[in-house]
């Protein structure tokens, strides 16, 4: 049931701030974690650098693994019950990270914390779950935006914080932010009038209901590989640059100037895309932007320089940044309510393994050409982009024939 205008408004700047300020704090702990592993006995490097790689990748693939499942538990019995639970799981996990005194501890922690991160499709739901159809877009625009900058302004503060006041005293700052975002929750969101009691139908249920959502195969591969494509040249970016005549010394601050500029661009892309979709097709908007992503993203194996790199990142971050709030906006349109958190989970599943393989998947491409990911995130898009076409060309003349049958 549609809340208010006023309430579900409220509704959606508090979900917006609460993904913000997660994920935010989730990313601080970002460029210490190789330190910290060291700081726990870890004196290899490689090693350090192999389990550095385990505890950031291990929370994602979990939380992309249940998101369906946490999704299915907001269907059922509320959204806000379900967010204070998982909020409340983030203050005291990432406060005891702040304890620990082996890796081996550490990990179990980052799995507690995956088995718990629901909050991504959840923040989805939230924002749209009380508004009216035509407003899906802007607010998952919105939530989009929140989730990029939080990625762009994570890691440089934590670095900033881990040197000021220690990596220790930076997880209790990040249990803190957590702790912030649940006083908001508890105090501001209102749930609907249809929540606060379970369902008759189970999880199976839920399931059965979103797997038989007419298109729901073909829109989780596109979601897969275009946050595949989103992940994919960061990992060689800073070789990228070296080529191009940035200084290693300078290659670190080089990389973090690009990604922030692109992500940058990337929000400012998600939100007015979101805005777009109410009085255009989201369809016809995601073809869009596929097809400039593959213009943008294929002179950057070419360029020449890093002034030009940089313009064409911004560029892609402005075409192709909300090719993802776009692909939500058409899920969350063809879900029915009662399941659209549930559909949300595999949704955002879908994105979360896509980026988590695009890193390996970049390294191994890398031993080929260092810049041969270019050249096959242009072909994905392409690829991607035939598909979305002749998806809505089968769904134009399906419904032409059902107009022609029953006239």
């Amino acid at each position: 049931m549609i809340l208010p205008r006023e309430a579900w408004r409220r509704n959606e700047l508090v979900t917006v701030a609460m993904v913000f300020v997660v994920f935010t704090g989730f990313a601080f702990v970002l460029p210490f974690l190789p330190l910290f592993v060291r700081e726990l006995g870890v004196k290899e490097a490689e090693t350090a650098v192999l389990w550095a790689g385990v505890l950031i990748g291990v929370s994602p693939l979990l939380a992309g693994l249940l998101a369906p499942v946490w999704g299915r538990l907001a269907d059922r019995y509320g959204h806000k019950g379900v967010a204070v639970k998982a909020l409340v799981s983030y203050v005291v996990l990432i406060a005891l990270c702040a304890a620990v005194s082996r890796v081996e501890q550490l990990l179990a922690l980052r799995v507690g914390i995956g088995l718990f991160g629901g909050i991504g499709p959840l923040g989805l739901a939230m924002a749209t779950a009380q508004s009216p159809r035509e407003e899906t877009g802007r607010a998952v625009g919105l939530i989009q935006a929140a989730q990029i900058l939080s990625a762009a302004v994570g890691p440089l503060a934590g670095g900033i914080l881990a040197d000021a006041i220690g990596i220790r005293r930076t997880f209790l700052i990040t249990a803190g932010l957590c702790a912030v975002a649940l006083g908001l929750v508890v105090r501001f969101y209102e749930d609907g009038p249809a929540a606060g009691g379970p369902r008759p139908d189970g999880l199976a249920g839920g399931f059965r209901a979103v797997a038989r959502l007419p298109g729901l195969l073909s829109l989780l591969v596109v979601l897969f590989f275009v946050n595949f494509i989103g992940r994919s040249f960061t990992p060689i970016l800073p070789l990228h640059l070296q080529l191009v005549g940035v200084p290693s010394a300078r290659a670190a601050s080089a990389t973090g100037v690009l990604i922030s500029a692109y992500s940058l661009a990337a929000a400012a892309s998600a939100t007015l895309l979101g805005r777009a979709s109410r009085t255009r097709s989201p369809r016809g908007l995601l073809l869009a932007t596929l097809l400039a992503g593959a213009a943008v993203v294929l002179p950057m194996a070419l360029v020449p320089t890093y002034g030009g790199l940089l313009t064409l990142g911004v560029l892609l971050g402005l075409a192709s940044g909300g090719s993802l709030t776009l692909c939500y906006t058409i899920g969350g349109l063809m879900a029915p309510g009662e399941v659209r958190t549930t559909a949300f989970g595999f949704f955002s599943g879908a994105a979360l393994f896509g980026g988590a393989v695009s890193p390996s998947v970049a390294g191994i491409v890398a031993h080929w050409s260092l810049r041969g990911i270019y050249w096959v995130d242009a072909a994905l898009y392409i690829a991607l982009a035939l598909a979305v076409a002749g998806g809505a060309a089968s769904a134009a003349s399906s419904r032409s024939r059902a107009l022609s049958s029953s006239g």
